[in-house]
């Protein structure tokens, strides 16, 4: 469980809250150190874990020299990666829970805006990601138009993939920490508030918001918030509150910082809709949290959100503020728009496993090809 950060550790922590309860699987678990999923497990005092520090060296290092002991000594039969690089081993069965969703669409440019030695690096990690996962057995996807790709553009087997939808994660009922409830308190719930629940990364598109806003003052609607879970001194939001004040929507951007998984559900109360103007996903938490929380979505046109949303989500031009300020209004307006985007993600959501439900079809899936 390579991940760090974002709806991949609501994710593995799910499957490890539902993991531990079952007493006829035995699993040792490879982390990265101090991440949330580390903490979980130290909490559950749980003893088959090893952690390995952050970063690409460390992680490569520990593959070459300390990967073959804890495999001979606990004698593994699978590897399970959940949403990183494909970990192979001779001998060992290798199965890939994959969300790299750049890999499969190429024609896509999702580094639009790096350059130099800092694109050539990024570029570098997606060449070992790909590599690392197309030599995985069996590789397990989120959603049917990235196995399609997978075994169209890159000749993978298509009996070696396993299509496994998402489910809404178990969030443990918690109290409100200090620091949780001074978040809360910047939302001002007299406004209609959107939800971009994400950390700062250029495919999210968080820097068209003052343009939306200023937009959507041009038209009169001047009761919306965007409520951002970025912390407030991270270099990229001060540059967006800078470009904020020109418009005169500084004070319509509220960034709250990280939210823990567990906070989640707490944090939906307060808000009014969710956006997602991302570029390209495999599959957003915040697309079946949306659902399943009952906030209406408002996500990118493109082919991976509409492969995965339907008829459940107002779709808009990610890269048009004047356009999506409209669909914004538009859907405001329109009461039997509102009510059939509610009833479209009741249905769709139905098609979902619960929690359990999906760790039992993920040991389903390993058991069968072990």
């Amino acid at each position: 469980m390579p991940i760090k950060s974002g709806g991949g550790q609501q994710v593995a922590s799910n499957f490890v809250i539902q993991l531990l309860k079952k007493k006829d699987v035995l699993a040792f678990f490879l982390v990265t150190k101090d991440t949330y999923i580390h903490k979980v497990l130290q909490n559950k005092q749980y003893e088959n874990m090893y952690a390995v520090k952050k970063g690409l060296l460390k992680r490569l290092s520990f593959q070459l020299f300390k990967l073959g002991r804890i495999i001979k000594k606990n004698n593994i039969n699978i590897i399970y990666t959940m949403f990183g690089p494909g970990l192979n081993y001779r001998g060992v069965k290798s199965v890939t829970g994959c969300a790299y969703s750049n890999l499969f669409f190429p024609e896509i440019k999702f580094w639009q805006g790096y350059s130099g030695f800092e694109l050539l690096k990024l570029k570098l990690i997606d060449k070992y990601r790909l590599t690392s996962t197309l030599k995985s057995d069996y590789i397990v996807f989120e959603n049917e138009s990235m196995l399609r790709r997978a075994v169209n553009l890159f000749n993978y087997p298509m009996e070696r993939t396993k299509l496994i939808l998402p489910s809404i994660s178990a969030y443990p009922s918690i109290e409100i920490s200090e620091i949780f409830e001074e978040k809360l308190k910047k939302i001002d719930s007299s406004k209609f508030n959107f939800l971009m629940l994400t950390g700062w990364h250029k495919n999210k598109n968080i820097e068209i918001v003052p343009y939306v806003l200023s937009e959507l003052s041009k038209l009169e609607c001047k009761d919306i918030d965007f409520i951002i879970t970025v912390p407030e001194d991270h270099p990229e939001s001060l540059k967006l509150k800078e470009v904020a004040k020109k418009f005169s929507v500084k004070e319509k951007i509220k960034f709250i910082g990280s939210v823990k998984p567990e906070e989640v559900p707490l944090l939906f109360k307060e808000i009014n809709a969710v956006a997602l103007f991302s570029l390209l996903e495999s599959f957003s938490n915040n697309i079946i949290e949306s659902w399943c929380l009952k906030k209406p979505l408002f996500i990118s046109d493109e082919e991976w959100s509409r492969a995965i949303c339907g008829d459940a989500a107002i779709y808009v031009d990610r890269i048009n503020a004047v356009k999506i300020a409209e669909k914004i209004i538009s859907y405001r307006k329109d009461p039997n728009l509102q009510k059939a985007i509610k009833e479209n993600a009741k249905k769709v959501l139905k098609l979902y496993p619960n929690p359990e439900e999906k760790v039992d079809l993920q040991l389903d899936f390993l058991k069968e090809v072990e």
